[in-house]
């Protein structure tokens, strides 16, 4: 057996540290414990200088060369960047970032507000001694400052409550440091309570309609397209500049499918395509509504849905409703409804400044949709916060719509957005509907007023008032808004040389007229003249909404829903006041029949094409056919004696619209719409005159309605229309 070695050959061959001049030449330093110089320095007769700061390689288990605080430091950093990488953003990742920033200022802090003994000493190593002994002095070790810092930087990879219990051994000053630890552990969580919120995208793998083979990317394409040219009508909220394909599948699989899914459902080709992406489409709502995502995109997926929302098992059963709460509350929450800073500045053409509370700055905006490198300044940015804008525009303009066709209280409030938004639409990256978009959101915004004013002036009449000029007053007030809003917004969104509004425009309008002289009809207060005056008007405006649906149907392959409510409102209200005339005018009701039995025949073939479609509109008019059974047939050809003064009438005392002009009023028609008896030998064809004829033709005819005393609707009667509640006209949602 081998002796061992003596003990200064098994010193020279163990670690040791090595001298300057060998680190310098990057050789081995041979030295034994005994000899004050190595070789190396022997040979070239140099001093041979070993520095004390050997720490005799890397320890057990150490995985890289950083130490200490630098350590630390590279863990933070490294863990930024893989969340910058990671597009889903989780709750873990942002919590590991507040709190990792939350550390590193508290360290920065503590260093800053440390003195330093020697103030002159500019070398690294006098700086970190100085602070080490400061932080020391204060039982705050730089050690146990840095432990947590170094569990947090790995929160990217594991929850951050597990990396918070594996906190590592420290030595004699584990009790200060585990009491750091838990303080630090508290303060992150109040902070990741109020932090901020933030885009939650619902983009995965398991939920993307491509990645699960439901689509291919050709069809996805195709299907875009579609939308955007076809149903431009109804596309609530979107750019298509920006809303690419590849920028909708990025951002919301919700959305990426309802686009795909409302493109197909009017494709006849597309029949099996349509059935996969509406299932796909219907477990995607209720994954957002599960997992909590929320996001601009997401809100106009609720959007772009209600307006083909397939219908329930009754009329009020649908998730309408429900899609609208949602849509409110992550639009809500991501401060949609807040006016974007620099789009207010570049676009609002006013001096008047909204309250900060009603501002959000635009990189703040971007900050939270997750585009925290777009300069807000740039294209890019400018179109990504006026989609903000746009969604919440959209949103209340859909709302207040549904609530009026359906008789729900609204709950979208108006906004400064919305009180500024006339010259929104006003932008070099304005889209082509935005002023379509902001005429109809400004006329739902001021038709609440003109209610609460008509309404104000019924309650403030009084005995010793004049009927007659109460009526002339409303009159006047109602017709002024309409003329307003038609000289206004009619050249702005008009189609053609004649620039008529488009159909769905004119019915949406019309409806509105409708709507207001109902509420006058039934209002308590409203004086007897108020009442006869109105339920004329009330009759030609709902004439009309049918009418241009008949004459619009070309134009309505598409109808949403909510557009087919109020032209069976219409339907209804016109049923039940032709069926309230005197008998010498028996002749309107057949006239009237007629133009329902059409209206419906539109309705159900609208809703049935293509055939699986199933639109809700085709029950809307099966229900209108069997209203129109219920009505007791009159005989239609009755002739009476007319008068002379027929011949010199003036054109209708009512101010119409017709394609979104006014027309003048005669100064010899009475206000309170005398008799007229007309000879009827058949009904008239409504369906071919237009507004103006229409609404010449009502006055003209016998207005002793079969009404109660108060010339009030009679609501008793109309079992039949209860599930449009507009027998109580005053709780139309305003």
């Amino acid at each position: 057996m081998q002796a061992p070695p003596p003990p200064s050959q098994r010193s020279s061959r163990g670690k040791q540290a090595a001298c300057l001049t060998c680190r310098r030449s990057k050789i081995k330093c041979v030295r034994t414990a005994d000899d004050s110089s190595c070789e190396k320095c022997e040979q070239t007769k140099q001093q041979c200088i070993v520095p004390n700061d050997y720490s005799g390689g890397r320890q057990r288990g150490v995985k890289n060369k950083r130490t200490g605080l630098d350590r630390a430091v590279y863990q933070v950093l490294e863990a930024a960047k893989r969340v910058k990488r990671d597009i889903s953003h989780s709750d873990d990742d942002v919590q590991t970032i507040s709190e990792l920033e939350f550390m590193l200022n508290s360290i920065k802090e503590a260093a800053n507000d440390t003195p330093e003994e020697n103030p002159t000493d500019d070398s690294p190593l006098s700086f970190h001694s100085n602070r080490d002994h400061s932080i020391r002095d204060e039982s705050l070790d730089v050690d146990d400052a840095e432990n947590p810092l170094q569990l947090l930087a790995r929160a990217s990879d594991i929850r951050v409550s597990q990396k918070l219990s594996a906190v590592p051994d420290l030595g004699r000053n584990q009790h200060v440091a585990g009491s750091s630890v838990a303080e630090a552990r508290q303060e992150s969580a109040v902070r990741r309570f109020f932090l901020p919120p933030k885009a939650n995208l619902d983009v995965r793998s398991d939920l993307d309609p491509i990645d699960l083979g439901l689509v291919t990317v050709e069809e996805a394409e195709n299907l875009f397209g579609f939308y955007y040219e076809k149903l431009a009508h109804t596309r609530w909220g979107l750019d298509p500049i920006l809303h690419t394909v590849s920028f909708v599948r990025k951002q919301s699989s919700f959305l990426f499918t309802s686009v795909l899914a409302a493109a197909a459902l009017f494709l006849p080709s597309a029949a099996p395509l349509s059935i996969r992406l509406s299932r796909h489409r219907e477990h995607l709502a209720r994954q957002v509504v599960l997992s909590r995502y929320r996001s601009v995109e997401i809100v106009l997926a609720f959007l772009i849905n209600i307006p083909w929302m397939p219908p329930g098992a009754r009329a009020a059963d649908d998730d309408t409703g429900e899609y609208l709460s949602l849509a409110l509350s992550i639009a809500l929450d991501l401060s949609l409804d807040r006016i974007v800073t620099i789009s207010f500045d570049r676009d609002s053409g006013t001096d008047q400044v909204p309250a900060r509370a009603d501002r959000i700055d635009g990189s703040k905006a971007l900050r939270m949709d997750g585009f925290e490198e777009v300069d807000p300044s740039s294209e890019l940015g400018v179109r990504l916060l006026r989609r903000r804008e746009r969604a919440w525009i959209s949103l209340f303009t859909l709302e207040r719509g549904v609530c009026l066709a359906r008789g729900r209280s609204h709950t979208c409030p108006v906004t400064a957005l919305i009180e500024h938004c006339e010259s929104w639409h006003a932008s070099p990256f304005a889209d082509s509907r935005d002023g379509s978009l902001v005429s109809i959101a400004i006329f739902r915004r001021d038709l609440h007023s003109l209610l609460k004013k008509v309404r104000s002036n019924c309650d403030n009449y009084r005995l010793i008032d004049v009927g007659s000029d109460v009526a002339h007053s409303i009159k006047d007030t109602i017709e002024d808004f309409y003329r307003a809003w038609s000289a206004k917004w009619t050249s702005a969104i008009g189609e053609g040389q004649l620039l008529s509004l488009p159909p769905y425009v004119e019915i949406l309008i019309v409806h509105g007229q409708l709507s207001t002289y109902a509420s006058v009809i039934n209002h308590p207060t409203a004086p007897v003249e108020v009442k006869r005056f109105f339920r004329s008007a009330g009759l030609a405006s709902a004439l009309n909404v049918m009418r241009a649906a008949i004459q619009g149907e070309a134009k309505l392959k598409s109808m949403p829903n909510n557009t087919a409510i109020m032209v069976t409102f219409a339907a209804c209200f016109a049923l039940s006041l032709s069926s309230a005339t005197s008998g010498n005018n028996s002749n309107l009701t057949p006239s009237v029949r007629t133009l329902i039995e059409e209206t419906a025949d539109i309705l159900v073939r609208i809703g049935s094409y293509p055939p699986h479609r199933k639109g809700a509109s085709t029950l809307y008019g099966e229900y209108l056919r069997e209203l129109v059974k219920t009505v007791p047939t009159i005989p239609s050809s009755q002739e009476y004696v007319s008068r002379p003064e027929l011949a010199t009438t003036g054109p209708s005392s009512i101010d119409p619209m017709r394609n979104g002009h006014s027309q003048p009023t005669a100064s010899t028609t009475q206000p309170d719409l005398q008799e007229y008896p007309q000879a009827w030998l058949e009904p008239l064809q409504l369906s071919t005159m237009s507004d103006f004829q229409i609404i010449d033709t009502i006055n003209q005819v016998d207005t002793s309605w079969n009404m109660s005393p108060n010339f009030a609707l009679p609501t008793e009667d109309l079992s039949g229309f209860d599930w449009f509640e507009w027998g109580y006209p005053t709780d139309f949602g305003f």
